[in-house]
């Protein structure tokens, strides 16, 4: 992104990361005065140093995660694409497929980790699958939107210059879906990582999901907390990333 942009995210969010600062301070005062047990709830200091602890390996586990949610948003978001290009194109498919898309968006997610574990095995692909199924539908449906959001007019003018079907999608539906894809991905970024997560729930034996389990489960709640916030980073930084990658394809939007 161009240095004006930075600086309008920054003034534009300069309020939340004030707000977001005196929460903390907050915290870090009201915590130890209100007596309240580190394992309930510790204190701001206490997180940060448990995240800047070596001996903690969160840099590795974070890493496992970055994979494991990257490799489904992909797989994901390709997917998406790909059946929201036939479902425009084949109108039939669409009727018989997307009531089914619906129905598994519908389903509550967190209940399919185990299954994907006895599937797929207690590896990677699992965890692949499951954020790749977090990603999957908000992509499907923007892409369809903006792929069918196109000028009639139009479409029947290039059609009188005898174009072809990959021709009008290449030349006027692609561009004019791109605003509307890159609104399911920016949703389907930061849900891969929840997908990710969720499915280490689900026995892994590394990843944040792991580390959040082993330390509730031990009473470890700076280290819980601290696997929390690496899980927020990691979602914001694929967030930004895809508004950087938007703000360079779509170049002639203003910023929002």
């Amino acid at each position: 992104m161009s240095e004006y942009a930075y600086s309008h995210y920054l003034r534009r969010y300069s309020t939340a990361l004030l707000l977001f600062g005196v929460i903390l301070i907050c915290l870090e005062w009201a915590v130890p005065a209100l007596g309240i047990p580190a394992f309930v709830l510790p204190a701001p200091s206490r997180v940060l140093a448990r995240m800047l602890d070596p001996e903690n390996d969160l840099l590795f586990h974070s890493g496992i995660t970055a994979l494991e949610g990257i490799s489904g948003f992909i797989v994901g978001s390709l997917a998406g694409f790909l059946l929201a290009v036939t479902f425009v194109h084949v109108r039939a498919i669409e009727d018989a497929l997307y009531p089914w898309a619906v129905v598994l968006q519908t389903v509550p997610l967190v209940a399919i980790a185990p299954l994907l574990v006895i599937w797929f095995g207690n590896g990677i692909l699992a965890r692949i699958v499951m954020s790749s199924l977090f990603t999957f539908f908000p992509v499907l449906v923007n892409t369809t939107r903006g792929l069918r959001q196109v000028d009639r007019a139009t479409i029947d003018l290039l059609h009188s210059y005898a174009i072809t079907r990959w021709q009008l999608f290449w030349m006027l539906r692609l561009p004019n879906c791109l605003p509307f894809l890159f609104t399911g991905l920016k949703i389907g970024s930061t849900l891969a990582i929840t997908g990710a997560i969720v499915a280490q729930f689900a026995g892994a034996g590394q990843g944040l999901g792991f580390v959040i389990t082993i330390s509730t489960y031990f009473l470890q709640t700076d280290r819980a907390f601290a696997a929390i916030t690496a899980a927020a980073l990691l979602g914001m930084g694929m967030y930004w990333l895809i508004i950087g990658l938007e703000r360079w394809l779509i170049f002639w939007e203003e910023l929002a």
